[in-house]
């Protein structure tokens, strides 16, 4: 799924990706309109990208194209068990709401997609139009069950990944919140930040509250609110980056442990949590390691743009939609390499020494440089 696992952290400790220089294992471009700025998937030996006009399944050594799958999708989907079906389901949001897809692709009959779509939730289609690629949050799916943001909506909803049966909905803080992000779970609870500054965490299974806070802003702040952006579940707390820093959170309460500030503007991105390390951008020049207990710095590297990095084998990887693909050593902020190829790239996700991406061009596979 997106941010790698239920819990967000961006980090697969049994993977591993290029080190010192990349070139091109392979590159794919579909007929259909796949280009968006969503991440992929990868699930097994087929890795899955969305777009604008399609669902398109990847064969992960060679990049043979096993199906496309017409639809309007807006998230990297995610891979949840489903008890009824041979295959998995993958849940992703799209215009039409929230949708479950057969990871098989269903069936093609003369020309028409049959059992692609296993069910759907929230399908009232919304109004919303957009010139630019739409994205909503990315879906979680944890113990049989997707948890999501209801597309144009404040509200979180955990449905079964196999029927699609909504088990329970909530308003993520006040009724005048806007702009909630990517769920995190964990250890049976939902946690849920917005953009106006309210953090929530939920019960799993019956969607009580537990707690709800909203922290003030940082001490030399301007802003009303926090701003923000998905949070990550980790075994020391919540970690939750705004606008202006990172703050550490107590997931029994919400209450703070450690405020982290870096005086930027990072509006658009997330925190990766490896090894003890909290990493993120701050949409103004640099990449922040953050050590996790303490809460203090413990290097910056040159970075100008906000993302959502993910980590592997001691290698930080960012990928940006106009820019450039880089990896920086996780324990000493030196880059390692720089990759140029396109003209945007996707968050990347790293495979067994290769990492994938979606850009411009199509989906591209890029292995260790000889």
């Amino acid at each position: 799924m997106a941010r790698y696992d239920p819990a967000g952290t961006g980090y697969n400790p049994d993977s591993r990706g290029p080190k010192d220089g990349v070139e091109v294992a392979w590159q794919r471009d579909t007929d259909s309109s796949m280009h968006g700025l969503t991440a992929p998937i990868l699930v097994g030996e087929t890795l899955y990208a969305t777009g604008q006009q399609s669902l398109v399944a990847f064969d992960r050594d060679t990049g043979e194209i096993r199906f496309t799958r017409d639809g309007q999708y807006w998230s990297t989907p995610a891979r949840a068990t489903a008890s009824a079906y041979r295959s998995d389901t993958l849940a992703v949001s799209g215009r039409e709401g929230l949708l479950g897809l057969s990871a098989d692709g269903g069936y093609e009959v003369f020309g028409r997609s049959v059992g692609a779509e296993r069910w759907s939730s929230h399908g009232q289609e919304t109004q919303r139009w957009s010139s630019s690629s739409p994205q909503e949050p990315s879906p979680v799916a944890a113990d049989g069950a997707v948890y999501a943001i209801v597309p144009d909506t404040d509200r979180v909803v955990a449905v079964d990944g196999s029927s699609g049966r909504v088990r329970w909905e909530r308003t993520v803080g006040d009724e005048q919140s806007s702009g909630s992000n990517r769920p995190a779970v964990r250890d049976g609870t939902v946690f849920v930040s917005s953009r106006p500054g309210d953090v929530v965490a939920f019960d799993a299974e019956t969607g009580d509250t537990r707690w709800s806070v909203r922290p003030e802003p940082h001490p030399e702040s301007t802003l009303r609110y926090r701003n923000f952006g998905p949070a990550t579940a980790t075994d020391s707390g919540l970690v939750v980056p705004d606008r202006e820093g990172v703050t550490l959170l107590d997931p029994a309460d919400g209450s703070v442990l450690w405020e982290y500030t870096h005086d930027g503007n990072g509006t658009d991105g997330s925190a990766a949590v490896a090894d003890g390390t909290v990493f993120v951008t701050d949409g103004v020049e640099s990449l922040h390691a953050i050590d996790l207990e303490s809460g203090e710095r413990e290097w910056i590297a040159d970075y100008s743009p906000d993302t959502d990095p993910v980590v592997a084998d001691g290698v930080v990887y960012l990928g940006y939609q106009i820019s450039e693909l880089v990896a920086i050593d996780a324990e000493t902020g030196d880059r390692r390499w720089t990759y140029e190829g396109a003209t945007y790239f996707t968050q990347p996700i790293v495979g067994d020494g290769v990492l994938y991406v979606l850009t411009d061009e199509g989906l591209l596979a890029l292995e260790e440089a000889n």
